[in-house]
């Protein structure tokens, strides 16, 4: 009995080509898993509604400044993001804790905040949480981010009852911009 040519054997160049391309999609699904696919616990993400990655505390001084908002001047921080007061804060007190912190991230600092363009310097401190973070504020007013504000000068979180209370714009004055 004769076989046919090719029964039993390869084409030449079917071995190598086959153990590259296996091997090359081996590399790939190994290079996926080391870059990230696979989520990190501890890193939260602007995917899940109401969460995000948390706003470290930076070794230079936290800046704040004056600037321009969808609601017109109002204080931001160095990026130009929007800062808010809560209502339900005393003076250089925090009332916002857990769930709180993750919608209206804490402005912290590790050195003493710095007053940046059209801010009062003898408005600006800063106060140690319960945490044993340092928080910023003004005029006695803990200083919060809101996630919702993904862009400088959004100001979705104006004027919003959350957690107990409203949640303002804060004016160069210390106080609340008004609705």
């Amino acid at each position: 009995m004769t076989r046919p040519p090719t029964a039993g054997r390869r084409p030449p160049t079917a071995g190598p080509v086959r153990r590259g391309t296996i091997w090359a999609g081996g590399l790939v699904l190994a290079g996926a898993a080391l870059t990230g696919c696979a989520r990190d616990a501890d890193r939260l993400d602007m995917d899940t509604p109401g969460r995000t990655l948390p706003v470290p505390a930076t070794a230079a001084a936290t800046e704040v400044s004056l600037g321009t908002t969808a609601r017109g001047p109002a204080l931001v921080d160095g990026a130009g993001h929007s800062l808010y007061l809560f209502e339900k804060d005393g003076a250089n007190a925090s009332t916002c804790e857990g769930d709180c912190l993750d919608m209206w991230p804490a402005v912290t600092t590790l050195e003493p905040p710095k007053a940046g363009l059209g801010v009062r310097a003898e408005l600006l401190g800063s106060f140690t949480r319960e945490d044993g973070g340092k928080q910023v504020s003004y005029a006695g007013h803990p200083l919060y981010r809101f996630v919702k504000d993904v862009s400088p000068g959004d100001a979705i979180g104006h004027d919003l009852a959350d957690h107990g209370a409203e949640w303002y714009l804060v004016a160069s004055s210390g106080e609340r911009i008004p609705s």
